[in-house]
């Protein structure tokens, strides 16, 4: 059975988490911000923001470690065994597949403003299977065509916001620029809990681990900066947003009413193509990593080790890549997904705090710092306040997906025993 190979570089790590990050949530965020927050909300950005850090740390210490491809399956595999493993693969999985059907209908909801047909029955049918074939014949024609496709599409998507950003601030008047006013607590706390979701979606990068040249250096690095940066950029869109518009209602996507102001209606136009190419390119990412958790559990023999297999000319996992194609367009073409999207959240944060708990099982054999065994604690924290926020909804969606993998996991060891 062939390899994968190392074809992602540090700047193609960078792109991965980026493109976790910024999908369609940053055209929709500025509004929801603004009317719980006002005036506030640009700088719980950076507080926040902070705190997640703690848990991009953590997955930068956990690549260094266990630097293979799988991710979240990697370390609980190597912290709990199989059985743990399997489960932690098995709902991030669902999480991810539900994420890419999810965003497809987001994708064509935007296009739509483009192109209103692309939201009629048959024809939104039929966008569907074109977006899902392309991504899999993408995908499975290589990874540097997968990494090359990306990084045309990061620039198509960042060159936009930046350009929003520069001369919206231009035509600011910064001596008559608001002063921020501290919300109640329990606002800040609503407003804490969009920003944590807006960073969910990071740990895209570590899944490719070991397709990743120097893994151990360059994916950390990566994560922080690229983190650290994508604060900055949603701190600077949510403070422009809140001088321009300010908390008065939008019927558009917030970031269209912003270039429709600031350009007027070519912005707007452009605005929404970029929305298109945003969500087109954490498609992309969440195609290339979310193929790679199957690839790696069966190569740790936890589901059918055909899911493993690598193509002989373009050196991809193509069975995994297809199948989750597949299974993608049909809970997008179905709508199902959006049972299943009630608990996505919840399972990464869940994931995450899994994750978190390896780390800091495998300081205990290691020497570290007391700085570096805190953070884990802080991040351990920030994880199970978020958890606390959820639904009694999502959590039986969530109890009902860890059931039926147990179940399967039980159905998956006797086959392999009698086999």
């Amino acid at each position: 059975m062939s390899s994968l190979s190392r074809n992602i570089s540090g700047i193609g790590a960078a792109l991965l988490v980026l493109n976790g990050l910024i999908g369609a949530g940053i055209f929709a965020l500025p509004a929801k911000m603004a009317a719980q927050l006002g005036s506030f909300s640009p700088w719980v950005f950076i507080i926040f923001g902070l705190f997640m850090l703690s848990i991009v740390w953590c997955f930068g210490k956990l690549v260094a470690a266990y630097p293979r491809t799988g991710g979240p399956v990697e370390y609980a595999n190597a912290g709990f065994g199989s059985a743990a493993s399997f489960q932690t693969g098995f709902i991030y999985y669902l999480a991810r597949v539900t994420a890419i059907a999810a965003n497809m209908h987001v994708l064509l909801l935007y296009a739509g403003y483009l192109w209103p047909e692309l939201n009629n029955g048959v024809v939104k049918g039929v966008a569907i299977l074109c977006i899902t074939g392309l991504l899999i014949w993408v995908n499975v024609t290589g990874l540097r065509t997968a990494m090359r496709s990306l990084n045309s599409v990061s620039l198509l998507k960042i060159v936009p916001l930046v350009a929003l950003l520069v001369f919206g601030f231009l035509q600011l008047e910064f001596s008559v620029v608001q002063q921020s006013t501290i919300p109640p607590l329990d606002a800040i706390s609503a407003g804490a809990l969009l920003t944590l979701y807006a960073f969910i979606g990071f740990e895209t990068v570590v899944v490719t681990s070991g397709e990743t040249r120097s893994p151990e250096k360059s994916i950390p690095r990566a994560l922080l900066l690229t983190v650290m940066s994508i604060a900055l950029f949603y701190f600077l869109v949510q403070w422009l947003y809140w001088e321009v518009v300010g908390n008065q209602q939008v019927e558009d996507a917030p970031l269209v009413t912003l270039a429709n102001i600031i350009f007027g209606k070519t912005g707007g136009l452009v605005m929404t193509a970029t929305a298109v190419i945003s969500v087109a390119g954490n498609l992309l990412a969440n195609m290339i990593s979310t193929s790679r958790l199957t690839y790696a559990m069966a190569m740790e023999k936890q589901v059918p080790t055909f899911l493993a297999r690598v193509h002989p000319t373009y050196a991809t996992p193509h069975i995994s890549i297809v199948i989750l194609g597949i299974v993608a367009g049909l809970l997008a073409l179905s709508g199902s997904f959006v049972w299943l999207a009630v608990a996505s959240v919840l399972a990464r944060l869940v994931v995450y705090a899994v994750c978190i708990a390896v780390l800091m099982k495998y300081q205990r054999i290691h020497d570290t710092s007391l700085l570096e065994r805190c953070l884990p604690v802080v991040a351990l924290i920030v994880c199970a306040w978020s958890i606390a926020q959820s639904t009694t909804e999502s959590w039986l969606f969530l109890v009902g997906e860890i059931t039926l993998g147990a179940i399967l996991w039980f159905i998956w060891s006797r086959f392999k025993k009698e086999g």
